[in-house]
């Protein structure tokens, strides 16, 4: 207990006898726990108490600590609650790591990962449900696949965002594609021009999925906010919206198993 609270070191005093301000090294913020990896510490100034959060994107339990003085009652809070971790994180779909003949999402459906003795390009058969990814070792091939899928998903995602915008007579001036942990989408405006950003992870959900959130970031370029005119703006120019948001309610864990490591 007591290395573990050291791996957050000390402030040092400042040389009085030195006339020039020394700064303060900046504090780390974080710290996994070295009993369970599983378990990563997170100070917050604004949090009011210890709380235990699920990282589906990481596939670990981020424990919130009101202040670093409140560490030591944190990491015991942890222990006292290791039933409901381990539930928590059992409960997540299986990993779907980025390994030769294994099967990950894509698009809603199943596909097997190929690792072909050829040279030629990175290429999905979507008639035998298949993705082929030459590379020279396994390491290589994860990488490559997982920048394989994020070309798809930008390439399906900057069509559905001029689609829908194009249909609010609104103008988008950048479209990012991003590993999100929490969000599936976000929108900014600036200078007149809409921001959109997405989770890559986009593309293993069934394309109305996709889809719909096209429409959604969209229709924050008319509406800033989720009041009621907002998803009147979204409803005009997407019929899934229902079973869209039940569908990412249902199964976005899933979307952040793809690529997972076992």
């Amino acid at each position: 207990m007591a290395s573990f609270l050291s791996k957050w070191g000390k402030t040092p005093k400042p040389n009085q006898s030195h006339s020039k301000k020394i700064a303060k090294p900046k504090e780390k913020l974080t710290l996994r726990d070295p009993d369970d990896p599983r378990i990563v510490y997170k100070i917050s100034d604004r949090a009011r108490r210890t709380s235990l959060k699920v990282r589906d994107s990481e596939r670990e339990v981020e424990v919130v600590v009101p202040g670093k003085a409140k560490l030591k009652q944190a990491y015991l809070y942890a222990k006292q609650n290791m039933d409901w971790i381990n539930i928590q994180l059992e409960s997540l779909p299986p990993a779907q790591p980025f390994i030769p003949d294994a099967k990950i999402l894509l698009r809603g459906e199943s596909y097997t990962l190929v690792r072909p003795e050829t040279r030629e390009r990175p290429r999905i058969d979507h008639v035998h449900k298949r993705i082929l990814v030459p590379a020279p070792d396994e390491a290589a091939f994860s990488g490559r696949v997982r920048r394989l899928l994020i070309r798809e998903a930008r390439q399906e995602l900057e069509s559905a965002t001029h689609y829908y915008a194009d249909k609010l007579s609104k103008k988008v001036g950048k479209i990012s594609v991003r590993d999100t942990s929490s969000r599936w989408g976000s929108c900014i405006t600036r200078n007149g021009e809409g921001h959109i950003s997405y989770s890559w992870r986009l593309i293993s959900a069934p394309p109305f999925v996709l889809e719909y959130v096209a429409a959604h970031e969209c229709a924050h370029l008319v509406e800033a906010n989720h009041s009621t005119a907002f998803w009147n703006v979204c409803k005009s120019i997407s019929e899934d919206v229902k079973p869209a948001k039940a569908w990412l309610r249902k199964n976005g864990a899933l979307l952040h198993a793809v690529g997972a490591e076992l």
